[in-house]
């Protein structure tokens, strides 16, 4: 099994509290502020944001913010289906 692969099993059978904290272990906050805006970029773009604005309020460069956004067009990702149901629940 590839190291992904096993982090993705472990993950799946922690609870969410136990999984937080495990990030914080393994991760540098650094890590964690670059995962969390990578969401925020990706929910943005779910709630209907343009590139630029998305840009210029989080402070990253479009080319990242760009990346997110070929992710949500391909319908087939499993990234389009979690922000659809974040918005539904809202």
């Amino acid at each position: 099994m590839t190291d992904i692969k096993e982090l993705a099993n472990i993950l799946s059978k922690m609870s969410e509290k136990d999984i937080l904290v495990f990030l914080h272990e393994i991760l540098t906050e650094s890590e964690i502020s670059d995962l969390s805006k990578r969401w925020r970029i990706l929910k943005m773009l779910g709630e209907n944001f343009t590139q630029r604005e998305i840009a210029n309020k989080l402070n990253v460069g479009l080319c990242k913010v760009t990346r997110g956004a070929k992710i949500l067009k391909n319908s087939n990702a499993i990234t389009l289906k979690l922000i659809k149901e974040i918005k539904n629940e809202h």
